[in-house]
């Protein structure tokens, strides 16, 4: 397992927020998040991708897009994408992978991931015909896609040759899928105005939602940016941190033997993944900009205008809040004061609409009226397929990100 230890390791700030003020420990990140007094200042490079999108908003704008949009992740909905699209979708995807045959199936779990993700995020967003292995292998590549444009600030590419490259295969995937899954709900939709089909009977996604409520203020291009969002924050978190649990387990289990049969416990795995979304977030940093002269609980001070950098990786490890073995993992972490996984679904007003679809709806396992989420369900369908790591082939980080990202995850499935 030797070449795996440093995944907890310290990243370097990219070259993108040198310029920002800098702020690494919990109570800075949190305060700052939280208060009124500053506006979002990530994604300023990716507005072609998200101009006037959820995440970029704020304040009473931002307040009415998530109490609309809120709806998607209610319980009865976060219920129905769990039992009837999401369980299936990873079941699929897995018997597709193991279609080799063969008592033991080498598999990419990066790529394995992305397709199950792809599929539920084509669910919760409203796109057709991810219905076969090709659509789904063409979907999967355009989200991917994708998401190098919305962390167009964290990649060590050109800036401006990426945004560039990335809008062009964004009209590619318009063509493709777009266009036609916006076409079909609102013809859907005018039936629905016109009396001829019930409120109930229209699909529980994010493009009907839109359409059922359109604002004469939102441009022509609106619904394929909010899509974007929706397709790459689906997938983001738990593509990124699902590998990290792997890594991580596999090496708890070879320290705590007397652990390796709760591999099928979801309890165990729920926490297991909550402290590795702690320790590997999405993002190394959330940007916020300064609207009035901000003092701080501790008394440093923000001058308005000023743009700042919370430093989620070294405030999810601060000692004075995850103890004093905070850079280190485990899966039986107590913090009874914070959310076990801090920062990596954001904090304040912008924090992650979509949270309860990758953590499950309490933490609770046993309840039929609860859900588990993305991350326990797949590790829980990939033990329970025998995955381990291959020990001839270790994993890689993606060198084109300045964070802590696989890009390549052999695993081995065995019968």
């Amino acid at each position: 397992m030797s070449g795996l230890r440093d995944s907890i390791r310290d990243m370097e700030p990219a070259p993108y927020i040198k310029d920002f003020r800098h702020f690494r420990t919990f109570s800075e990140v949190n305060e700052i998040l939280r208060s009124k007094d500053f506006r979002q200042g990530s994604h300023q490079e990716s507005q072609p991708f998200f101009g006037n999108s959820l995440l970029t908003i704020d304040h009473d704008d931002h307040f009415e897009r998530r109490r609309l949009e809120a709806s998607l992740f209610s319980k009865a909905a976060l219920e129905y994408y769990e039992r009837e699209e999401l369980v299936p979708l990873i079941q699929q995807t897995l018997d597709e992978a193991r279609s080799a045959g063969g008592d033991v199936v080498r598999v990419d779990l990066c790529a394995v991931l992305r397709t199950i993700l792809a599929r539920i995020s084509a669910v919760t967003t409203g796109i057709d015909g991810v219905d076969t292995p090709e659509r789904t292998d063409a979907f999967r590549d355009y989200v991917e896609e994708l998401s190098i444009g919305v962390g167009v600030e964290w990649s060590t590419e050109d800036h401006a040759e990426v945004v560039a490259r990335i809008l062009a295969i964004r009209d590619d995937f318009d063509r493709d899928f777009f266009s036609a899954s916006l076409q079909r709900r609102r013809d859907l939709v005018q039936r629905h105005r016109e009396g001829h089909l019930a409120r109930e009977d229209l699909p529980v996604d994010l493009l009907t939602l839109l359409l059922l409520h359109w604002d004469d203020g939102w441009d022509a291009e609106f619904p394929i940016r909010e899509a974007a969002l929706y397709l790459v924050a689906a997938s983001q978190t738990t593509t990124h941190a699902l590998p990290h649990v792997v890594v991580h387990l596999s090496e708890w289990f070879a320290e705590h033997p007397e652990d390796r049969s709760k591999v099928q416990d979801k309890g165990f795995l729920k926490m297991a993944a909550h402290e590795s979304l702690r320790l590997h977030l999405p993002a190394p940093a959330l940007l916020r900009i300064a609207e009035a002269d901000v003092v701080l609980t501790n008394g440093v001070t923000i001058a308005e205008g000023e743009r700042v950098a919370c430093l989620v990786t070294p405030a999810n490890r601060d000692p004075a809040v995850f103890g004093s073995d905070a850079r280190s993992y485990n899966p039986y972490r107590e913090t009874p004061d914070v959310k076990p996984w801090g920062f990596a679904f954001g904090g304040g007003q912008h924090s992650c609409i979509g949270r309860t679809l990758v953590t499950g709806l309490s933490p609770r396992t046993d309840d039929d009226d609860g859900t588990d989420g993305t991350l326990v369900n797949i590790l829980s369908a990939l033990y329970a397929a025998g995955a381990e790591l291959d020990p001839e082939d270790p994993p890689t980080y993606n060198p084109l990100t300045y964070h802590d990202a696989y890009g390549r995850f052999p695993l081995l499935l065995r019968r």
